[in-house]
């Protein structure tokens, strides 16, 4: 919850190092590579930032259970910068953004290590007029 609100809302880079290990791993399908330790998450964020400046994340459903944290957000935004991606870049449509995803994030020590996220990649691509025919 702090990340989604601190991070993704309000744009506080500074949360990364206080919630995730230096040494965590992100897989999203944004970034097949993956995306690894706190500078590669920031880097990401800045990534959809620099593209969306009223970028904005929701959660619903949020539950912990173990070592683990799930929930679904909803993301919405004005695509009205490039967005930077590992598949090409998408120069500025300055159209809206309302998509949904589901995240689930592993914790060892308080920090983050591990966390998996899925956007709907083809409604983002589609809102945006630039999905694949």
């Amino acid at each position: 919850m702090r990340v989604a609100d601190e991070l993704w809302n309000k744009r506080d880079y500074e949360v990364i190092r206080a919630e995730y290990d230096p040494l965590v791993e992100v897989h999203a399908f944004s970034d097949p590579e993956g995306i690894i330790g706190t500078d590669g998450v920031e880097e990401w964020a800045r990534r959809y930032h620099d593209a969306f400046s009223d970028f904005h994340v929701e959660l619903f459903d949020v539950t912990a259970r173990d070592d683990s944290v799930y929930g679904r957000y909803r993301l919405t935004g004005t695509h009205d910068g490039t967005l930077r991606s590992a598949r090409g870049d998408i120069p500025a449509t300055h159209r809206k953004l309302d998509t949904w995803g589901i995240a689930q994030a592993r914790y060892e020590g308080g920090l983050c290590v591990e966390e998996w996220n899925s956007t709907d990649i083809m409604t983002m691509l589609s809102q945006l007029g630039v999905a694949p025919e």
